[in-house]
């Protein structure tokens, strides 16, 4: 057996400088991400209406830009992209600190959702390419693991030293946040000939015949993408407002309790992730994309727990959080190689810029749709609906026709 394929298991070592620069950038996130509505609401002191408003209008804005975002990546190669996505970043999350007024806080979350909108489907399209085929699932769920560890150590650290009574500490955050996002940029940086377009690749990929009109028309694409639209929507997008308020004002378990939840999550992540896509690598990735929501659902019926008996409330969600993250790491993995073995080079971007989407659109509907049950008291109807709209998008998953998963190849 020669070398090359001996070694054709491990991840390229531009991509594990990538999971660098990731990791790096997601312990920044995580310095900020508990603390934000508390910032702008406590420190700030702006109306609790206001503040979701602000972080929905930043979801809406990243809905926007995201188009352009995908035909940018395409014409011009993801790196270019990602390097001007975190210099933007680095701007709008620094700024996050210089907030004083409802107005300066639309305006820095604008720049913010257009670094981020920019910066996600970038980095994965970056990443697709310096990865081969049967490798994808492997730097995908890579990368989430490291995203978690990161958010995780970073939320600890912040946690140590944020005080209500100092608002400079919040603002030492957002600082920290956005100098994160520049060391990510150093890492990018010392990726050389790759992940650009040559004059002479956009002239060839200008006369290809493709653009938003060919992701529509892709009908496997399209099946797929409301899989994930409505999955995102049932599960992710339901965590902020929905599981943090039904966990608080109806299973009344203090605040200070959720972060045990929330840590068992991220540790679980973290630590068996690798492990689970070992065991995905055979598994058709229709029926990985229906474990996953089925798991969503049980741990949203496992949350019921919470509500019907109080005195199990604190292991229920516990237990809710632990369930969640199964179907995390078989998600996580499947999804984007899903979506990246259906695009075609010369569209990449734009296939990707889509499947984000999915998320900024989830991320919109589902807090709203969770305060109207949960703030008029039907939370067994909330819990209700969820689990059997994930069932339901478990069952349609399965029914999907994609192509075979990429095979190793042999030297």
């Amino acid at each position: 057996m020669s070398a090359k394929s001996m070694n054709s298991d491990r991840l390229p070592p531009p991509v594990r400088r990538m999971l660098l620069g990731i990791t790096l950038s997601a312990l920044g996130n995580g310095l900020v991400l508990p603390f934000a509505f508390v910032y702008l609401h406590s420190i700030r002191h702006i109306s609790t209406s206001m503040a979701g408003l602000i972080f929905s209008y930043g979801a809406v804005i990243s809905l926007l830009v995201a188009p352009m975002v995908g035909t940018l990546i395409d014409r011009w190669g993801p790196k270019p992209i990602l390097m001007v996505s975190l210099v933007v970043s680095a701007i709008g999350y620094s700024s996050f600190s210089l907030i004083k007024t409802v107005p300066q806080a639309f305006l820095i979350m604008t720049i913010c959702a257009i670094g981020q909108s920019a910066m996600w489907p970038s980095q994965v399209a970056l990443n697709t390419e310096l990865t081969p085929d049967h490798l994808r699932e492997r730097i995908y769920g890579s990368q989430f693991a490291l995203l978690n560890l990161g958010l995780g150590l970073g939320g600890m650290f912040a946690s140590l030293i944020v005080s209500l009574e100092k608002p400079q500490t919040f603002e030492t955050l957002y600082i920290g946040d956005g100098l994160s996002f520049l060391v990510y940029l150093a890492v990018v940086l010392s990726l050389r000939d790759t992940g650009r377009r040559t004059k002479e690749q956009r002239e060839i990929h200008a006369k290809l015949e493709g653009g938003w009109i060919d992701v529509i028309r892709d009908r496997t694409f399209f099946k797929v993408w409301l899989v994930a639209l409505f999955a995102i929507f049932l599960s992710y997008s339901q965590l902020e407002v929905g599981f943090t308020s039904f966990a608080t004002t109806v299973a009344g378990v203090r605040p200070s309790r959720l972060a045990w939840a929330y840590a068992v999550n991220t540790a679980v992540i973290a630590i068996f992730q690798l492990w689970v896509i070992k065991k995905l690598e055979k598994l058709p990735r229709a029926k990985g994309l229906a474990i996953a929501a089925g798991f969503w659902a049980l741990a949203w019926a496992v949350l019921a727990i919470a509500g019907i008996a109080k005195e199990f409330a604190v292991p229920a969600i516990i237990l809710c959080q632990f369930i969640f993250a199964l179907g995390e790491m078989v998600w996580s993995p499947i999804m984007p190689a899903i979506v990246n073995q259906l695009a075609p080079d010369h569209l990449r971007g734009r296939y990707n810029s889509a499947a984000t989407n999915t998320w900024q659109v989830g991320m919109i509907m589902g807090p709203a749709s969770a305060g109207v049950f949960l703030g008029s008291g039907q939370w067994a109807l909330w819990i209700i609906l969820l689990c059997g709209g994930l069932l339901t998008v478990a069952f349609f998953a399965l029914r999907l026709k994609l192509p075979t998963r990429p095979t190793k190849e042999v030297a």
